[in-house]
């Protein structure tokens, strides 16, 4: 009979691996998810728990005490506070419930696709470090937003465009991919202006650019202005130019929530800000230097002269 406690050279070789790559699985940092959904599963369990009218002492200890970095983010000018938050909810309970309904379970499917998303504007950018993502329930106002240290998506807001899953993850995708793009920007040092209009416009246009791109030209968001600019490009130019010239500042381009005029799209300054971006890219010598020249966006005016952007559509003349 063989003696059971006798180890062959073979036998020694393979216990000493198992127990290496144990350890080695012990010793390995566990990374969190690329989509954190915390906050957003403790809303909706304060909201259900409290039939849909959450109180305001209630999402103040449940969900705000709780919260992660996502919260902390999405709070200032957007959350605000307890009481804030609950009058949104009280106002809009319908709107919650639908995104509790229909988008967290999407959202809830899409841990692995938003890594490899964000993995994606990684290198598109020629960036190493990746940055979370967190999703949230806010106060109605704000679809994202972003800094250098991650970026939030506000759900009960994106969720007002999906009307099937399949739509709701395209949405979730769209402003990640976004947001991303925000965040490395942040990084880079680009700076944000209240009072440049163009330099506002890049901003955003790049980080639509960069969505387009990452999700091989699929995105949703923005396809409104799209069809709407590319048939009034000209006389859009020409009025988007005349304001830049006046030093208006973002005006009706940027950051409206309805349409700023019978029948044009909110937030053109986002199309025009990325069709300079395309422009600049196509012209360059070297385009990954480009997509850098475009992050870090330290002289808006010359990227736009370098891009050639608007040159045939001056108007005509009497």
């Amino acid at each position: 009979m063989p003696d059971p406690l006798r180890f062959t050279p073979r036998l020694l070789a393979a216990t000493a691996g198992a127990l290496l790559a144990t350890a080695a699985a012990a010793q390995a940092p566990v990374r969190p998810p690329a989509l954190t959904l915390d906050d957003a599963e403790r809303f909706a369990k304060t909201f259900a728990a409290q039939g849909g009218a959450p109180e305001a002492a209630r999402l103040q200890a449940e969900v705000l005490d709780l919260g992660s970095q996502g919260i902390t983010l999405f709070t200032p000018h957007r959350i605000v506070n307890a009481g804030n938050l609950a009058q949104a909810v009280t106002r809009n309970r319908a709107i919650y419930q639908r995104a509790i309904s229909l988008c967290l379970p999407v959202a809830r499917q899409m841990q692995q696709e938003t890594s490899a998303l964000i993995q994606r504007i990684a290198e598109l950018l020629g960036q190493t470090d990746s940055a979370p993502a967190y999703i949230v329930f806010g106060a109605g106002n704000s679809g994202g937003t972003a800094d250098a240290s991650g970026l939030v998506l506000g759900l009960e807001v994106i969720c007002q465009q999906a009307d099937s899953p399949a739509s709701a993850a395209q949405i979730i995708r769209d402003f990640i991919a976004h947001e991303m793009t925000h965040v490395f920007q942040a990084r880079a040092g680009a700076v944000e202006s209240e009072t440049d209009l163009l330099q506002q416009a890049l901003i955003e246009g790049f980080a639509d650019y960069l969505m387009e791109r990452a999700l091989d030209g699929r995105a949703l968001a923005g396809a409104q202005r799209q069809q709407h600019g590319l048939t009034n490009e000209a006389a859009l130019w020409r009025e988007f130019k005349a304001d830049v010239d006046a030093g208006r500042s973002r005006t009706e381009w940027l950051y409206k929530q309805t349409m700023s005029r019978p029948g044009r799209p909110p937030d053109m300054g986002y199309w025009i800000g990325k069709r300079i971006c395309e422009a600049y890219v196509a012209q360059a010598a070297n385009p990954r230097e480009a997509l850098q020249t475009l992050l870090a966006l330290r002289n808006a005016r010359q990227i736009l002269a370098q891009s050639g952007y608007g040159k045939g559509f001056e108007a005509p003349q009497r």
